[in-house]
């Protein structure tokens, strides 16, 4: 940006990429495309400054091969066009992020659903909120305040609950139900904690109503004296509860 607030583009090495002459430039998920705002107008331009796509449009948020996420320019509403400028799903959803393959999540009426580039509704609109785990290959959305499902790439639910943890660094999900921690896998496998917090020294357990800590082989470690307890995090440490 210069001292007239112009901004501008340079690679990691410093060499000109983009001219500072445009008022905003906005990353949309590529390296060779950029969206721009010029004389308050918004257009796609290429690394070397060539215009890619320009229109009447209030800005662009995601492109994916010939498939443009774009904002209209008359609202906020939201739809998906090509590259030629033209309406593949029409503007009229108050979000749309991509999600994978030709799916994308969007947001209608205040909630979140799934829609293709036909504009089919694969998910219902009935999501507090939603996003899609990469590295798991698969939707996470909130049914209601505290209710949460994990749903397949084949739109199929796997996992209802409430769900405490999602580590996509070792790849596991912590769901709590009846009580207790319960771990499963990208998979959807449930595992035990010793098979998911491999590099932890103590595991929670619960017997009668009470929870401790044991070793890898199951043997008790902290007496089974608190109310409530927590896995050891990464640091070494679990909270516990007593008397409460």
């Amino acid at each position: 940006m210069d001292s007239y607030g112009n901004h501008g583009l340079r690679s990691i090495t410093g060499a000109p990429r983009l001219e500072t002459i445009y008022e905003a430039i906005l990353c949309v998920g590529s390296t060779e495309i950029y969206a721009v705002r010029e004389n308050g107008e918004y257009k796609l331009v290429s690394i070397f400054g060539e215009t890619i796509l320009e229109g009447d449009f209030g800005g662009f948020t995601d492109i994916r091969g010939e498939n443009i996420v774009a904002r209209s320019n008359t609202g906020s509403q939201y739809g998906i066009i090509n590259r030629a400028g033209e309406t593949v799903v029409p503007f009229m959803y108050e979000s749309i992020r991509f999600a994978f393959g030709e799916n994308y999540i969007a947001r209608l009426d205040g909630k979140y659903g799934v829609i293709n580039l036909e504009n089919e509704t694969i998910l219902d609109f009935e999501y507090l909120a939603m996003t899609f785990i990469d590295t798991g290959d698969f939707f996470m959305a909130d049914k209601t305040t505290y209710m949460s499902v994990i749903i397949d790439n084949n739109f199929a639910e796997r996992i209802v609950g409430i769900i405490t943890d999602l580590d996509t660094e070792r790849n596991f999900i912590t769901v709590f139900a009846n009580g207790e921690n319960i771990f499963y896998n990208f998979s959807f496998e449930r595992r035990n904690s010793r098979d998911i917090l491999v590099a932890n020294t103590l595991f929670l357990d619960r017997r009668d109503g009470r929870f401790g800590f044991v070793d890898s082989y199951g043997n008790v470690v902290v007496a089974h004296t608190y109310d409530d307890a927590k896995e050891q995090n990464r640091y070494g440490f679990a909270a516990v509860k007593r008397n409460r």
